[in-house]
């Protein structure tokens, strides 16, 4: 009968009605089928059910001086970016940057 439930042959109150059990009593059944027949392929892998760790203090004072020396290096790069476009626009005598209020091109 549960698995005539289970498989939506039969819905609960057709069930109930076609083999004259109580439902509860079917409930009963369902769940213990759930828990005998039905549970070991529903099991959750371990690492699943493992809380997420929490980050160590070390951990976030490596993370922390990764972040600090990224942060250099876009920095230097920057400074790189910013000397080529002022090396540029002095040797074509042209405005690159772009200032501020001006109107954008229509392509």
């Amino acid at each position: 009968m549960v698995e005539e439930i289970r498989s939506g042959m039969l819905s609960l109150r057709q069930s109930i009605q076609e083999h004259q059990v109580p439902g509860s009593v079917l409930q009963k059944w369902n769940r213990w089928y759930f828990k005998i027949r039905l549970l070991k392929y529903y099991r959750p892998k371990s690492a699943f059910l493992m809380a997420p760790s929490q980050p160590t203090v070390e951990q976030l004072k490596q993370q922390l001086a990764e972040a600090h020396a990224q942060l250099a290096q876009v920095k230097l790069q920057n400074t790189a970016l910013e000397a080529m476009i002022t090396v540029a626009e002095k040797q074509l005598k042209i405005d690159i940057r772009k200032k501020s209020g001006s109107k954008r091109s229509r392509s």
